[in-house]
């Protein structure tokens, strides 16, 4: 029998972990696993204790909770890592999303199926207002998609499933370098990938996030595709030779340049949803050149005792 481990890293986000908990009461678990779920609370403070307390009396499977007081994403999801030790695959999950009761179900199919490495699902976005949804037509908030079973090269930890007997072969781990800029789910997936892990997409392996009111506005989404941006140039920094790391990056944020200039006259058709991805291409731009100077941004900074 596989075991298996879902994980959630919080901080702060009380009433996205309780959604998430309820979603999971609901989960469909195949016979041939044995399943666990761990909360690992990034607070100095352990802040969501008492709330997953409260749900490992209803949940189908074992819940646990784990404290992780070193700051930062990084941190969290290693220490994910560490506990799922003697588990045979890890399947992440935000604090900010729901699952799809047979959200498991299709990640462990698509793994069975391509013998895969690492397994990415879909984000599903939703708003919590109607008048609202016009930003989830821009790709300020648009993932992309894939078709099923195609293979994927990286992926992003807000909805994976992860071979841990491939990551303790290889000794793998997400970068604390990174743990306030994120992008550190996307190196991580890259080097699974250059040890020869396999990777695909699961079209129906389906969480879902609602985007709360204090994202949508212009300021949190240019400043998120600008650390997109400079997140890029920064894992660039770590994994190529300085030369072919500039080149890279270079070309990288002359490619969003003439994108933002091709989405330019669209905003005159598009009106506000052109102007949003023309803004977006513009920012991703703006954070590769600052990441080409060994600028990051710290967009999750905080300190030890926030």
């Amino acid at each position: 029998m596989l075991k298996v481990v879902i994980s959630a890293c919080t901080y702060k986000r009380p009433e996205g972990l309780k959604a998430l908990l309820e979603s999971l009461q609901e989960i469909e678990i195949p016979r041939d696993i044995a399943l666990s779920i761990r909360i690992i609370d990034n607070e100095d403070m352990p802040a969501a204790e008492e709330l997953v307390r409260q749900f490992s009396e209803d949940m189908p499977c074992p819940l646990y909770y784990v404290n992780e007081t070193d700051p930062g994403i990084a941190p969290a999801r290693n220490r994910a890592l560490i506990e799922a030790k003697g588990d045979d695959f890890l399947a992440f999950i935000d604090d900010d999303e729901t699952a799809h009761k047979a959200w498991l179900k299709e990640l462990l199919q698509a793994q069975k199926e391509n013998h895969a490495q690492f397994v990415q699902g879909p984000v599903v976005m939703t708003v919590e207002d109607n008048k609202d949804a016009w930003w989830l037509e821009t790709i300020l908030f648009k993932l992309k998609d894939f078709p099923n079973h195609a293979e994927r090269h990286e992926a992003w930890s807000n909805n994976v499933l992860i071979d841990m007997n491939f990551v303790r072969e290889h000794d793998l781990a997400f970068d604390p370098a990174l743990r306030f800029d994120g992008g550190e789910d996307t190196l991580f997936f890259q080097q699974m990938t250059a040890k020869r892990g396999k990777g695909v997409f699961a079209s129906h392996a389906i969480v879902y996030e609602t985007q709360p009111k204090e994202r949508l506005n212009w300021s949190w989404a240019i400043r998120r595709q600008f650390r997109n941006g400079n997140t890029r140039a920064m894992i660039a920094r770590k994994t190529k030779p300085p030369l072919k790391a500039f080149l890279h990056s270079t070309i990288r944020a002359a490619g969003c340049f003439v994108f933002s200039l091709i989405h330019l006259p669209a905003a005159l058709i598009k009106g506000r949803v052109g102007v949003a991805n023309c803004m977006a291409y513009a920012a991703r731009c703006a954070g590769v050149l600052w990441g080409i100077v060994g600028r990051q941004y710290l967009e999750y900074n905080r300190s030890k005792t926030s």
